[in-house]
């Protein structure tokens, strides 16, 4: 939920949101895109420490900087991992999430 938040929130009012899952070797790859400014140039993993905020914005948001560190803290609890980068396709920033297929396998196992 916090990624979709984050995308409304500094992609500009009226635009796309992206979301899409693929099936991966390593599990199953869930992303958010938006079209927005992106990230800053750097290391797109820094959004990730906690306190960091987005600085030179148009639209300042509200927040903590929390929430990024937070997700990935929820997402490496279940054996996945997040990566964050800049869309190739246009400007805006993208989420990558990728969850393990073990963890796909064991939810299938806890309902039978």
């Amino acid at each position: 939920m916090n990624l979709l938040d984050n995308a409304a929130k500094y992609a500009p009012t009226g635009s796309a949101v992206m979301l899409s899952a693929r099936e991966e070797a390593e599990g199953v790859s869930v992303a958010i895109a938006d079209e927005g400014p992106g990230l800053p140039s750097g290391d797109p993993e820094q959004v990730f420490e906690m306190f960091r905020r987005m600085s030179g914005r148009e639209r300042p948001a509200a927040g903590t900087g929390l929430g990024l560190a937070i997700c990935r803290g929820f997402v490496e609890a279940l054996g996945g991992r997040i990566r964050a980068g800049n869309r190739v396709d246009e400007p805006g920033a993208v989420f990558t999430i990728t969850f393990p297929e073990s963890l796909f396998s064991a939810a299938e196992a806890d309902s039978s």
